[in-house]
């Protein structure tokens, strides 16, 4: 959670600040999501707006220019209530919904069990854990297929929005992909960056 030491802009204030989604509705059978279209759950809702209250504080003199997120409906709500967050202070900035920002595809996965994953597509699981960069589940992506889509999407956005400093709210792998590219680390490791709900992280010359 952004505080009194929240990082910095550069000084040409060219920067990402990507943060992921807050909760989702409850899992109890820990079903894949992927690019399933799951709510926020009202603790996520409340989550986000203690985030949008500190964001909007801590970059009240540097404020973003847009929010972009994927057109899920978790993105969407995310970034709405961060830009409403904005407004007493006077931020009139739009929210971009554009479905390049989704989370990984997971393809037939999705809506499964890892019990009915192993049953359907036995060993599939195990041969995904040895290879997150180069497995797609049947009809999904592996990550350095969501991570050429991520590439591009951010590069839209910054075409969109040429100067300053903008928001995206994505989405776990998403981000982890991201960061992995700016981190300059092979994408094997991707899956070992830290994405729990609400991180953020600022992207400083992006």
């Amino acid at each position: 959670m952004p505080d009194t030491s929240y990082p910095s802009l550069p000084e040409n204030g060219q920067a990402i600040l990507l943060l992921r989604h807050c909760e989702l509705v409850p899992n109890p059978e820990h079903r894949f999501v992927g690019q399933r279209d799951v709510e926020l759950s009202s603790c996520g809702e409340a989550h986000m707006a203690r985030i949008g209250e500190e964001l909007a504080a801590a970059l009240e003199k540097t404020p973003p220019r847009a929010f972009f997120c994927s057109d899920l409906r978790r993105g969407i709500a995310c970034a709405d209530i961060l830009r409403r967050a904005f407004r007493p202070r006077g931020g009139t900035m739009p929210v971009i919904a554009d479905p390049g920002f989704r989370e990984v595809s997971l393809g037939a996965w999705e809506g499964l069990t890892k019990e009915e994953v192993e049953k359907r597509f036995p060993g599939a699981l195990a041969e995904r854990g040895r290879d997150f960069a180069g497995y797609a589940p049947a009809g999904g992506e592996s990550l350095a297929m969501l991570q050429r889509r991520a590439l591009m999407a951010i590069l839209r956005a910054r075409m969109h929005t040429p100067e300053g400093l903008f928001v995206v709210v994505g989405h776990a792998a998403f981000n982890r992909t991201i960061l992995a590219d700016y981190l300059a680390l092979p994408l094997d490791c991707a899956m070992r960056i830290s994405q729990p709900y609400g991180a953020m992280s600022l992207l400083a010359g992006r």
